[in-house]
């Protein structure tokens, strides 16, 4: 996927959201006006017409960013997510998350979703849903399966594809809400800081040194021309980071993110 195909697929599934929404106001209005139903039970179709308008003004809103690009050209080979420092995380419809990773020509670079679609979790509420763990695999550009990350409460388990175990992340609550602390192995960990509006964040290993930061509401110039949206979360992430903080990196973004587009 590209830039251009999400914003495609993003206007198809907000116009789709909007015509289902309508479904249940025909079907009322229709009963109601058959058993001579109060004026007063129309207050019933209010969320569904709401819905229903919100999803439209997304698919227009998606559809005038996707006509206002300019052509997309193919770059030819796309680098390595783990070799990727600057990227844009954007995020599709999902049970709990899809996450799609763009680089700075609006290729995709990996991508981050449930590994179970099940119909009932698209209508179960998050605070229900997020209850049991559930799992996550961390696709590469070749839409291939390398680790999976699995979420149980405060904890997450990274195992590789072949589902062998390989690390085990435990975040320790501090004094301050907007400080977490995330440990894994012997001797390792990261900080997560975030800001006053849980927009920007930033990653620090244990020595103190940034190891990523994302920021929201700010694009760069030259990367205005593809990503249409400002409020696209931007990652960067230290160019000397091994692919080891990189992979748990990635598996906080997953518990921090869950849930962005249920």
């Amino acid at each position: 996927m590209n830039i251009e195909k999400y914003y495609k697929y993003t206007a198809v599934s907000a116009l789709n959201a909007s015509l289902i929404s309508c479904i249940p106001i025909f079907l009322f209005t229709t009963m109601f006006i058959v058993s001579n139903s109060s004026i007063s039970y129309f207050l019933l179709l209010v969320p569904f017409g709401l819905y229903s308008i919100i999803c439209f003004s997304q698919f227009y809103l998606h559809k005038r960013r996707f006509e206002n690009m300019d052509d997309f050209l193919s770059i030819g080979d796309v680098k390595s997510i783990l070799k990727t420092n600057t990227v844009v995380l954007s995020f599709l419809p999902a049970p709990s998350l899809r996450m799609i990773v763009f680089d700075r020509d609006g290729q995709e670079v990996g991508e981050i979703k449930d590994e179970k679609f099940s119909v009932i979790r698209w209508y179960l509420p998050f605070l229900f849903d997020r209850i049991y763990p559930k799992s996550y695999g961390f696709y590469n550009t070749n839409a291939e399966l390398q680790y999976i990350f699995t979420i149980k409460g405060n904890q997450i388990e990274i195992k590789n594809k072949e589902q062998k175990l390989i690390s085990k992340i435990m975040e320790v609550r501090t004094e301050k809400k907007s400080i977490s602390i995330f440990v894994y192995g012997d001797e390792n960990s990261i900080t997560m800081k975030k800001n006053f509006g849980h927009s920007d964040y930033q990653f620090e290993k244990k020595d103190g040194h940034v190891l990523a930061h994302i920021r929201k509401g700010w694009m760069p110039k030259e990367w205005s021309k593809r990503f249409k949206d400002p409020n696209f979360p931007l990652l960067t992430i230290d160019p000397h980071a091994s692919d080891k903080e990189i992979i748990h990196l990635y598996a906080l973004l997953t518990k921090l993110y869950a849930y962005t587009n249920h």
